[in-house]
């Protein structure tokens, strides 16, 4: 049963990845068929029929012209072929694999893309998504091939058995010994160097990884200034390790299957009819040599034929078990899919509401616990606490990056899971502490796809985030290009000048709700006093929403939330937090101390103050 049901899921999946090929390039899959059943064609024609019409047409006596013509239509016939095969191995199959890699890649990246955040937390996710991408388009184009081979080949030994059967029945037996090569131990092979994949895959993932890390820049710094290097180096040497293991593991197994193999599919099938035809010519001449001589070079045909069709079967059986993954990874649902439509939501936004909001982690770590506060149209709030507290993941929730495990967030009274996701996002604008920069320019790094492009608006907004005037020092200006990953004089910019770039997207998509999340923790006191007051100008009027660490500016804000362990152990203004003399207070006069030291340090009695 256990058979049947990887046969048949064989036969599944390979027919589901030929209609997968068909959508993204018919063409390929058509000619492919053509392409494969003239090679079968001139296999039989050849060893079947042209051999043995030559000897009869030279023993009955044919005139030597009637030969030659015979010849000359053989040769025309073949050119044909030898044309049309030049122009679909040299000019098809090329723009078709162009073709299928950018249809394979943009729907594995388009099913990436809808996946929701968890996803990208789940270590099983992505090797899933390795499995599903690992040599995707060329087992795409091995399905295609194999499928025509298994289709047209074994019309090609149905027909090569009969032409056999009529020379010696006897000699059949011998074609036997390929199918049990191929369908016996070659099945073995492919099933235990699946397992050896399967159980090595995540120490490959691992040596990836290093592999990167060493390679990019970001990492630079670290490498150079300290002894992660040979950290890394000593995971890499586990990875292989790992993988040498799993191959060790297997390796004996590996051996006797191999030899079993390579002895049933070639050593008795040429061999064995070679001893058996010269038997017959030479000792018991009961085959005429003519017969021998097609006999050998059928055989020869036909063998190759078998084994081409029984490597195309197990290889397809072999590439179900990737298709297998590529399948259920684009069968994949997400809990909160991209392209989730739904209620536009309308402007203004008079309202936000968390209602007794928790959230646990897949990894069953739990951050927020029963959170409730509502804020209003124009409100300015800001979430302080200590690391870990819960500000960032309740921002997560607000952007509908994930959803509540129990509770509702509400936006203008209605639960933002109703709303269409795309346009609910579109509400918000945002810079998070830890924004990443593209390989791209910076007007790319600036507008991020979401509006048409305005070099005034862009220049406004690089001048609030106080950045304008270093980016149009550059050469480029806003057509510079960032980082050196695909141009040698690419920018890199600074982890502050990062932090403004960030800020500088969000002032520029100018949303309704606006989400700062930190955007000043690696700025010095005076840029950042001076981006904080550009925030609250820039959004009077809008809600805003900020993540800040350093408190002395957010005294101004209308709300104030503070968060600890999950939960909510304060909210109110400046004052009104102050006059409680609880969590928040304490850490104003904590920091507050610090920064009085601080003054102090840098300037002492006597000395001038800066």
């Amino acid at each position: 049963m256990k058979k049947q049901g990887t046969i048949h899921q064989a036969v599944s999946n390979n027919l589901y990845i030929m209609q997968f090929a068909w959508r993204l390039s018919p063409r390929r899959v058509l000619f492919s068929g053509v392409y494969y059943g003239l090679g079968q064609f001139e296999y039989l024609f050849f060893s079947g029929y042209f051999i043995k019409k030559v000897l009869s047409l030279i023993e009955t006596g044919t005139s030597f012209p009637d030969v030659l013509l015979f010849l000359g239509f053989t040769a025309g016939l073949f050119l044909a072929v030898v044309l049309f095969n030049s122009w679909y191995e040299n000019l098809l199959v090329p723009v078709t694999d162009v073709e299928l890699y950018h249809g394979l890649c943009h729907t594995l990246y388009e099913k990436a893309g809808n996946a929701d955040l968890s996803c990208f937390e789940d270590s099983d996710f992505y090797n899933r998504y390795m499995m599903a991408m690992t040599d995707s388009d060329q087992r795409l184009i091995r399905t295609i091939d194999n499928l025509w081979q298994i289709l047209l080949g074994a019309a090609a030994v149905a027909v090569s058995w009969v032409m056999m059967f009529r020379i010696d029945p006897l000699v059949i037996l011998f074609v036997l010994a390929p199918v049990i090569g191929n369908f016996v131990f070659a099945e073995s092979l492919n099933r235990l160097s699946y397992r050896i994949y399967e159980e090595s895959v995540i120490y490959r993932r691992i040596a990836d990884y290093v592999n990167r890390v060493l390679h990019l820049s970001d990492y630079v710094k670290e490498l150079r200034m300290t002894n992660i290097y040979h950290v890394m180096e000593r995971k890499q040497k586990d990875a292989e390790k790992g993988i040498t293991s799993t191959m060790d593991k297997y390796a004996r197994k590996s051996i006797l299957l191999g030899w079993g193999y390579l002895y049933f599919t070639f050593v008795i099938i040429f061999e064995g009819v070679i001893f058996y035809g010269a038997y017959r010519t030479i000792a018991a001449k009961t085959m005429p040599l003519s017969d021998f001589a097609v006999l050998t070079t059928l055989m020869t045909s036909v063998s190759w034929i078998l084994i081409d069709y029984t490597k195309a079967l197990l290889e397809s059986m072999k590439n179900s078990l990737y298709i297998q993954n590529l399948r259920e990874f684009l069968a994949f649902d997400p809990a909160i899919p991209e392209d989730h439509d739904g209620l536009m939501p309308t402007q203004p936004i008079q309202s936000i509401e968390f209602r007794n909001v928790s959230f646990v982690y897949p990894s069953g770590k739990t951050a927020l616990k029963d959170i409730s506060f509502s804020l209003h149209a124009s409100e300015r709030c800001a979430l302080v606490g200590y690391n870990g507290a819960g500000k960032t993941t309740l921002i997560k929730l607000l952007m509908r990056l994930y959803d509540p495990t129990e509770g509702t967030v509400l936006v203008n009274g209605i639960d933002i899971r109703k709303y269409n996701l795309k346009a609910y996002r579109s509400l918000f604008s945002a810079a998070f502490q830890d924004g990443k920069i593209f390989a791209r320019s910076i007007r790319d790094n600036i507008t991020m796809g979401q509006r048409p492009e305005n070099d005034l608006l862009i220049r406004s907004a690089l001048e609030k985030a106080d950045i304008l005037s270093t980016i149009e020092s550059l050469p480029g200006s806003l057509d510079t290009i960032l980082t050196r990953e695909f141009a040698e004089d690419g920018v890199i910019l600074s982890g502050g000048q990062i932090q403004k770039l960030t800020a500088a997207r969000a002032f520029y998509q100018n949303a309704p709700v606006c989400v700062f999340d930190e955007p000043s923790s690696a700025l010095d006191p005076i840029a950042e006093h001076a981006l904080m007051e550009n925030i609250k100008k820039d959004n009077a009027g809008k809600l805003l929403l900020l993540i800040s660490h350093r408190l002395s500016s957010i005294q101004d804000m209308e709300k104030i939330i503070v968060l600890k362990n999950g939960h909510i152990s304060e909210q109110g203004t400046h004052a009104e937090l102050m006059a409680q003399s609880g969590e928040y207070a304490a850490l104003y006069h904590m920091q507050a101390e610090k920064y009085r030291t601080e003054k102090a340090f840098q300037n002492p009695i006597g000395g001038p103050e800066s």
